[in-house]
């Protein structure tokens, strides 16, 4: 996007933050569960770690570290991933593994499940 088009200038990254109630837990599930290894770890005001996710970065930070922190499970973020694996596949591997999935969508060019992580 170039900077006229937008009144905050040059965008040259966008990155979704998910406030988590520990650091440590959400790691180990990122990594157990979804087999995701972080680009980076470290601090900066608040330890956070950082995943690479196609072309978009998602951040696991402290819920202390929120502007307006909620309690666990008041908080309505999606991350849509399109991934070449059939969504069945996906889906039954992380069932198979306590994750909560919801049903299977079917979209005229994908089908969807949302899981809570």
């Amino acid at each position: 996007m170039r900077a006229e088009d937008t009144g905050l200038g040059d965008i040259a990254l966008a990155a979704t933050t998910l406030y988590v109630t520990d650091l440590d837990a959400a790691l180990r599930w990122y990594s157990e569960v979804l087999r995701l290894t972080p680009a980076m770890v470290g601090t900066d005001g608040h330890r956070y770690a950082t995943f690479r996710l196609g072309g978009a970065l998602v951040v696991l930070e402290p819920v202390e570290a929120a502007l307006e922190p909620n309690p666990p499970g008041a908080e309505s973020t999606t991350i849509n991933l399109i991934v070449a694996r059939p969504a069945t596949d996906v889906r039954a591997e992380l069932a198979g593994k306590g994750v909560v999935c919801g049903e299977i969508v079917d979209s005229p060019h994908y089908s969807s499940f949302l899981f809570r992580d």
